[in-house]
């Protein structure tokens, strides 16, 4: 994914952060960081709750059945990435996230004092739409 790699070195970021919980193996970026030319360059931290954290909090669909999102829950979760993300970032970071979150978070980091630039990407459909335009 070079777009991710491209705004690692245009944004000179020092830390990702991801929604990853319950994610079974390394994600992508962390396994980018680790085997590229960011190694021991770029920190990687899952910024989200933890499996412990998250049994403790409600959440009106904790089995994740059909459509219905708890809202103060992903309130919550945000507002726990923005802490956790400004206290593991120097100077600039990424944060990898569900496109859910993507506006709100972003609100949430401008309203603590960051600059914030959004950045949205679908499933390598823009990957597929860049690479066919060139």
């Amino acid at each position: 994914m070079q777009n991710v790699k491209d705004l690692l070195i245009i944004h000179s970021v020092d830390l990702i952060a991801e929604e990853a919980t319950g994610v079974p193996c390394a994600t992508y970026t962390h396994e980018l960081i680790s085997k590229t030319e960011f190694n021991s360059q770029i920190y990687w931290k899952n910024v989200d709750l933890t499996v412990e954290e998250r049994r403790k909090a409600p959440d009106i669909n904790a089995w994740s059945i059909g459509t219905p999102v708890d809202f103060e829950l992903h309130n919550l979760r945000e507002w726990v990435w923005v802490i956790r993300t400004s206290e593991a970032m120097k100077n600039s970071a990424l944060l990898i996230c569900g496109y859910a979150h993507t506006f709100s978070i972003a609100e949430k980091f401008q309203s603590a004092g960051f600059e914030v630039e959004v950045n949205v990407y679908f499933d390598k459909a823009d990957e597929e739409r860049i690479t066919s335009a060139q």
